[in-house]
């Protein structure tokens, strides 16, 4: 779970968090190991009941020994499973799984860094080396792993659960709408800002809309910053940067609408957060998450975009409708239902 030490989890860090908290909740967190390199931050398992392994270094170091067959793990364990590419190389004479949450460094390599391509390549190549079981949040993925060489016999789907949401922080968020100079409505990017959210796009789509809208709402950017181009904010936007999940909370609670419309994604978790919050949404129609429904577009058109947001703002039936249907999709994904998947493929390993 060395994705939580990172300073950017980012929703694989949500989606390991959500699991180990279905594991808690359903008492099955006792005799489990749980590891990630050297790290002072708080990860948020205050009632984790099993034992936490650290590593001898931080992550960068860590990693690079791991990269190497370095600093193996070796205990008495029935099986090992890893909730990303990172951590050791899967070479542990055990039953093994890896969670490959998508192909993104080869499906939308431009947005990547070179050596973080190059990286998620080597690692990738590992996986498919191996006797590990995959785990991958949607059907959408599984194509694209049988297409990379993988069996469809080693690939289990477990959808992640959007029961993580925290309650509001109303306080943080008033301030925080306060410091902006927010006083009522507006639209909200939630998000990691890196390349492949098309914020470019997205904000030119915005500047069309209010150039023909009366009394247009502001545009919240919030996420805290990845890496890629800097984000100027143009007039009626504003950066927030990285705020806590009670103030996210509160945000999606108060907006008009999210927009979040990636070039590509393996998932797309802000937008059933989103509907879980009753929040109607425009996104990407062929990310996995649009499936749960939402106002879908094609994320190169600005044109497109733009008209979407003017639906969105000013067509309340429309915004009903989507609010109504979000919410029912939504209503069965639960973290207790994907940590019982978790454990049903353990079981089957540790067989």
């Amino acid at each position: 779970m060395d994705q939580l030490t990172r300073p950017v989890p980012g929703g694989i860090g949500v989606y390991i968090a959500g699991v180990l908290q279905g594991l808690t909740t359903l008492g099955l967190d006792e005799g489990m190991d749980l590891l990630t390199s050297r790290t002072a931050l708080r990860l948020g398992l205050d009632r984790w009941r099993g034992s936490r392994l650290q590593a001898h270094f931080g992550y960068r170091l860590q990693q690079r020994l791991w990269d190497h067959s370095g600093h193996l793990p070796r205990g008495n364990w029935a099986f090992y499973h890893a909730f990303s590419l990172g951590g050791p190389r899967l070479s542990m004479p055990i039953p093994k799984a890896v969670a490959v949450y998508d192909l993104l460094f080869r499906t939308s390599r431009e947005t990547f860094p070179t050596r973080a391509r190059d990286w998620h390549e080597r690692r990738f190549e590992q996986v498919l080396e191996s006797d590990s079981r995959i785990v991958t949040l949607a059907p959408e993925t599984v194509d694209l792993l049988v297409e990379a060489g993988a069996a469809m016999s080693r690939i289990t789907v477990i959808p992640p659960g959007v029961d993580h949401v925290p309650p509001v922080d109303t306080q943080g968020t008033a301030a925080l709408l306060d410091r902006l100079g927010v006083t009522g409505r507006y639209l909200m990017v939630l998000g990691t800002l890196e390349p492949r959210k098309n914020l470019p796009r997205i904000l030119s789509a915005y500047q069309q809309y209010r150039a023909t809208a009366f009394d247009p709402p502001p545009l919240l950017i919030v996420g805290p910053m990845g890496w890629g181009q800097e984000i100027v904010p143009p007039r009626g936007v504003s950066l927030t940067g990285k705020v806590s999940a009670g103030v996210v909370a509160g945000l999606l609670a108060r907006a008009w609408a999210l927009i979040y419309v990636p070039l590509q994604e393996g998932f797309g978790l802000p937008v059933i957060e989103a509907m879980s919050s009753a929040l109607p949404v425009v996104t990407s129609a062929g990310i996995p998450a649009a499936r749960f429904g939402g106002l879908g577009v094609e994320p190169t058109d600005v044109d497109a975009i733009a008209s979407a947001i003017a639906r969105i703002v000013e067509d309340e039936p429309l915004r009903s409708r989507l609010v109504t249907h979000g919410l029912l999709a939504v209503e069965g994904l639960s973290w207790v239902e994907a940590a019982r998947k978790h454990v049903q493929l353990w079981e089957e390993l540790a067989k």
